[in-house]
């Protein structure tokens, strides 16, 4: 009888330690589950940013060209005093306006010199330093340094940096925004 009393407990004890790590290993599966249900939900969230910088990246490197020859006609009109030309490039925002044998346009009450009539100097070349899209303004920043030449011929110190900000008006691409900077 001694023999089947131990046999029986021994049985009995092996149960309910079965039982116990069942339900602990239960538990620990359902905060594992959790746990990994989050990270899951992280992942997605951040491969969802991800395609949005990659969409960012494809529309910069699909217009460069586009925004670099709309650039470079801004250059050429503002530095000739090409009204015409700078008329079809600007938003209706942006004021052109000529006094004093002087060409300024009017940018959110700033005005800026485009073009001197009286003045000998020259462009003698320009650099495209950066672009880029916003995507929260749906608009192209495109940024320019200017090197000069004074009537003389020696070069003006420091070049002016020029930056334009593009943006998409009835099927057309026009600069809203612009100034300059030394």
């Amino acid at each position: 009888m001694k023999k089947s009393l131990v046999g029986l407990l021994s049985c009995t004890l092996v149960l309910l330690t079965a039982c116990t790590q069942s339900a602990g290993s239960e538990i620990e599966l359902k905060e594992e589950n959790r746990r990994l249900t989050e990270e899951v939900n992280e992942l997605k969230k951040s491969v969802g940013e991800l395609n949005g910088k990659i969409d960012q990246f494809e529309q910069e490197k699909e217009k460069f060209v586009y925004f670099s020859n709309l650039s470079r006609d801004f250059v050429y009109a503002h530095k000739t005093g090409d009204r015409e030309a700078l008329r079809q490039l600007l938003s209706d925002n942006l004021v052109l306006e000529e006094r004093d044998g002087k060409l300024y346009v009017e940018v959110e009450g700033v005005e800026w010199l485009l073009f001197d009539y009286t003045e000998k100097g020259s462009l003698d070349d320009w650099v495209l330093q950066g672009f880029e899209f916003n995507s929260e303004t749906n608009t192209y920043s495109v940024f320019i340094r200017e090197f000069y030449s004074d009537a003389n011929g020696e070069p003006v110190s420091p070049p002016t940096f020029l930056n334009l900000v593009f943006e998409h008006q009835n099927d057309v691409w026009k600069i809203v925004s612009l100034g300059f900077d030394v």
